[in-house]
């Protein structure tokens, strides 16, 4: 499909959708490091497939990882990184699975509900009583890898239990950043091999970069100048809102 085939199959209000979507995504992504994939797949499910938002998500984090690489790269917790990328080994070849099998109206109502209790306990400020080991992290990965594969979320739960061990903000963002970048390459490669990804994604993707540049910038300078916290809650609070919406979609609309 043609880049203005692709427009044409689209109604004005779902390229609104999209475009808002995307720029919002962007913003998060540069400024806190997380939440890329939930707002896009999120937003984008409202008016078009999950596999095809899941699909060009992953591709973007990777690309928006590359982007940022140099300003986070000493910042890196890679101990911490490499526990959860054992546990994402396991759980993203599960994940892909599910995106495959799953029907696509259950599949947005399980995005819309998975975004909605991972945002509520970021916001209800979800800690751990005490820093978790090596065995928590390998688990934590698993899941991770399972949203990774099914829904293009693995960010959301690393990015919960990152802040819930209770790790410095630069930390946290630094090693979000890197470990999507990992998970995501995974997760590419095998949903490649199942035919969801090809070159449709990157006819998305070529119309997305643009955005994913200009929201990143203007959120990577938010980052720098502000207080991390209040972005945060405004992105998680988009998400709640995001995820009541598709599972009004998912029960009582198209």
């Amino acid at each position: 499909m043609s880049f203005t085939a692709w427009f044409a199959d689209h109604s004005a209000l779902a390229l609104i959708v999209m475009v808002a979507g995307l720029f919002m995504a962007s913003l998060a992504r540069g400024y806190s490091g997380f939440g890329f994939s939930a707002v896009l797949v999120t937003s984008w499910s409202l008016v078009t497939s999950p596999a095809s938002a899941v699909a060009l998500a992953l591709v973007m984090e990777v690309t928006a990882s590359l982007l940022q690489a140099r300003s986070i790269w000493k910042q890196i917790p890679w101990r911490r990184v490499g526990t959860l990328m054992a546990g994402a080994v396991i759980g993203t070849p599960a994940g892909v699975w599910l995106l495959v099998q799953v029907p696509e109206r259950p599949l947005k109502a399980g995005i819309a509900l998975f975004v909605l209790v991972v945002a509520t306990l970021l916001l209800a400020g979800f800690r751990l009583r005490k820093k978790a080991g090596d065995g928590g992290a390998v688990a934590v990965g698993v899941f991770s890898g399972v949203s990774n594969g099914a829904v293009a979320m693995g960010g959301l739960p690393a990015a919960l239990f990152l802040a819930a061990d209770g790790d410095h903000p630069a930390r946290i963002r630094a090693a979000s950043i890197a470990y999507i970048f990992l998970l995501d390459v995974m997760a590419i490669g095998l949903l490649w091999n199942e035919g969801l990804v090809g070159m449709q994604t990157f006819v998305h993707w070529s119309f997305a970069v643009p955005v994913l540049v200009l929201g990143m910038w203007l959120g990577t300078r938010h980052f720098l100048g502000a207080t991390p916290e209040s972005f945060r809650r405004i992105t998680l609070w988009m998400l709640v809102g995001l995820a009541l919406a598709g599972i009004g979609r998912a029960l009582f609309g198209a």
